[in-house]
């Protein structure tokens, strides 16, 4: 989560909320200085947070291998942002649903068949077909299915939006 603040953090990581033998760190990555007006300097930086089990020793573990720790931290938020994304996905894709059956499309069958009618009863099928696959409808539901392909996935999407 990118973060600012007129305090730099001291360190690469920090441990909080130690409760029982639980505990969050939350690490700082790429933090840049912004001056602002007034002399006012604003730290930018991007912060993870992870929850762990808590032990006396954890400051110097993390220490050890900050750099695994932070791509683990890393990973995990993405991974969780990730998974946000494909549940509105997923949601909106079930919603969509009805609008791809046949019987939402507008497929006109007639109550008896006859030669001189089966033809117009053929050709309106795949009319209606050909719509379903390659309308707006079909459209939409594959760029929500393609969201996990946009450059700033999971961090940056834009759904696509709904037809009318």
């Amino acid at each position: 989560m990118k973060t600012e603040s007129t305090i730099r953090p001291e360190n690469d990581f920090m441990i909080e909320n130690i409760k029982g033998n639980s505990c969050e760190v939350v690490f700082f990555d790429t933090i840049l200085e912004e001056k602002k007006e007034e002399e006012t300097t604003i730290y930018v930086y991007k912060t993870y947070r992870i929850t762990l089990p808590y032990r006396s020793d954890l400051t110097d573990v993390i220490e050890a291998n900050i750099k695994l720790w932070l791509d683990y931290a890393k990973q995990v938020d993405f991974d969780s942002k990730a998974k946000e994304v494909r549940e509105i996905r997923d949601k909106l894709l079930q919603e969509s649903d009805k609008n791809m059956v046949l019987d939402r499309l507008g497929f006109e069958i007639p109550e008896s068949i006859t030669m001189t009618n089966i033809l117009t009863v053929i050709k309106s099928f795949f009319a209606v077909l050909e719509n379903a696959k390659n309308g707006s409808w079909a459209t939409y539901r594959q760029d929500l299915r393609d969201l996990t392909k946009q450059e700033g996935f999971p961090y940056n999407v834009e759904f696509p939006k709904k037809p009318e």
